[in-house]
């Protein structure tokens, strides 16, 4: 008996081993991604701020029209497949089934060049109508220069999907700095040299986005060049079948029936969205001019919008992306290899990081809009752009849950759900962007209205991923199972977030009166994120444990000792 329970406590003590070292392994990936995703926002504002002075917010009306437009493109090509291929990679992996890997690559390549061609062609051809259906017939020459970069990006969906099942994150990570790098400095000597040449501002736009282009195209290339010499048996050795045992390959209809299964709804929750960017889009030019504005003046509204807001909105959700990148494809072989106590510690994990992670950013943006804007743009866009983002700016928090709330539901096998919960919010933002831009306010001094206008659009975005991930997380609860522990994983970061929040507004304001802006921006921002780490150990948001499953712990550890916060 008592040897029976000392083989049994050995067992146990492996497979926590093995999930340590799993962990680590996902979290290593995502810090991996994360780091690269920080450097390609902090790349991409570097290419927004000196275009908006080159090309004029008029030029990025267009140049982010035509973006949108790719974006959607991009979303219908290339969402759903490459999750699709990781999870097949990742389930075959997990079975042993090294031949298989081959094979669901070699189809799904295939596939992805066709998709790409076809993507291309439609963009490039129906550039002329996309243009009139936003109303904004100067954008049609952006479009056409920005086509082939869906032909590009599906090769190097198709190429990171399969590298994302074997969880190896750097050829992902070093192609987006690819991407990230010549859209900087390629687009903005494009830009340069059309402002040398004379050219109109739409001319100079897409001349602009010629470097989004080009980029895309050498990212794939050393994609290309990584699979080449990307060495699988080196990874396949902890699943290889027993000696003797031979795996029969699937057929090419049943890779390709897996994958429609798949990535058809994972595509179409995702794509909701960007369809929605670009009807919304739509409806908010139209709105705009209908309420008084140029097509001028709508434009250069949407340019700040696209080029001072957002861009800084999607800055703190990088540090979630990664997670749910990693996710798919470890969620996947664990459930494929039945191994409970695993996929759980992976979801509350994920759940609870993405709290600890995005309720300060949110809070923060939002209280530091304005400073933190000045910083970068020009005084006349952050001043419009600072009431914008203050009001946006808590939709980091929801836009994160989303994203990973997604993730675990297409690892789980309920990829279905999230078009319910996308297609809600998709209503839910086209509808309050209809309504609220319109809405009429008051009347100025000489007796001429005044609507809500641009302010409505950041509200209804709000609604919209507010609306998105509270039915993810009712189905996470229903369907997946998940229990959530909300005083830890939701107050406890609110509580110190709210406390760093204020130390950063507190810090900026005393100090702006005796320090230069930048000065007093950054410590007030630095002051924050001391606040906010002591907070989360004395409120135990972070226990010992989550600190052991990171790379190099044992550092991090023996330095919080020291300060006394473990």
């Amino acid at each position: 008996m008592t040897g029976k329970t000392t083989g049994q406590s050995s067992q146990a003590k492996k497979e926590n081993v093995a999930i340590k070292r799993s962990t680590k392994l996902f979290i290593s990936g995502v810090l991996v991604l994360t780091l690269a995703n920080i450097v390609n926002k902090i790349l991409g504002l570097c290419f927004k701020i000196p275009l908006e002075r080159i090309v004029s917010r008029e030029g990025m009306g267009y140049f982010n029209q035509a973006y949108t437009i790719y974006t959607w493109l991009y979303m219908v090509s290339t969402t759903g497949l490459p999750t699709a291929v990781s999870m097949m990679i990742s389930e075959s992996r997990a079975l042993g089934d090294t031949r298989g890997t081959k094979r669901v690559f070699r189809v799904t390549i295939m596939l992805f060049i066709i998709i790409g061609a076809i993507g291309t062609i439609i963009m490039m051809g129906g550039a002329g109508v996309f243009s009139v259906l936003t109303k904004s017939p100067n954008a049609k020459l952006s479009i056409i220069y920005i086509g082939p970069t869906l032909f590009f990006i599906c090769i190097a969906s198709a190429l990171r999907g399969y590298f994302q099942g074997y969880q190896q994150m750097v050829p992902t990570a070093v192609s987006q700095f690819i991407e990230s790098l010549c859209k900087l400095v390629i687009g903005v000597i494009f830009a340069k040299y059309a402002i040398s040449q004379g050219y109109s501002t739409p001319k100079i736009a897409a001349y602009a986005i010629l470097g989004i282009t080009i980029g895309a195209g050498l990212g794939a290339f050393y994609l290309l060049l990584s699979k080449w010499f990307f060495n699988e048996s080196k990874y396949n050795d902890e699943y290889l079948l027993p000696e003797g045992a031979i795996s029969t390959p699937k057929p090419v209809s049943a890779i390709l029936k897996r994958l429609i299964v798949v990535a058809v709804p994972i595509t179409i929750s995702a794509s909701m969205m960007s369809m929605t960017e670009f009807i919304d889009l739509a409806v908010l030019m139209r709105r705009l001019q209908s309420i008084g504005l140029t097509e001028a003046a709508a434009n250069a509204l949407y340019g700040n919008w696209k080029t001072c807001v957002v861009p800084m909105f999607n800055m703190p959700p990088v540090l979630i992306y990664p997670i749910s990148y990693s996710l798919v494809p470890m969620i996947r072989a664990t459930i494929t290899r039945n191994e409970v106590e695993r996929t759980s510690i992976y979801m509350h994990t994920s759940i609870r990081i993405c709290a600890i992670l995005s309720i300060p950013c949110a809070l923060g943006m939002s209280v530091m809009a304005k400073p933190i804007l000045s910083l970068i743009f020009s005084k006349e866009g952050a001043a419009m752009g600072a009431p914008l983002l203050s009001i946006l700016s808590p939709s980091i928090f929801f836009v994160s849950m989303l994203s990973i709330s997604n993730a675990l539901l297409q690892a789980s096998g309920h990829e279905r759900k999230p078009i319910i919960s996308m297609a809600a919010g998709a209503v839910v933002k086209l509808l309050a962007t209809y309504l609220l831009v319109g809405l009429k306010i008051g009347v100025d001094s000489a007796g001429n209205s005044v609507y809500l206008g641009i302010y409505g659009t950041p509200i209804g975005t709000f609604l919209c991923y507010m609306t998105i991930s509270v039915i993810n997380m009712y189905y996470l609860i229903k369907y997946v199972g998940v229990k959530l522990s909300f005083s830890q994983m939701f107050m406890r970061p609110l509580v110190a977030s709210i406390l760093c929040s204020a130390a950063a507004y507190g810090t900026y304001y005393l100090t702006i009166r005796f320090i230069p802006l930048y000065a007093s921006t950054l410590l007030g921002i630095g002051i924050a994120v001391i606040v906010y780490v002591i907070a989360i150990f004395k409120l135990g948001a972070i226990s010992r444990g989550d600190l052991e499953l990171l790379p190099g712990s044992g550092k991090i550890i023996r330095i919080l000792e020291r300060v006394r916060l473990v």
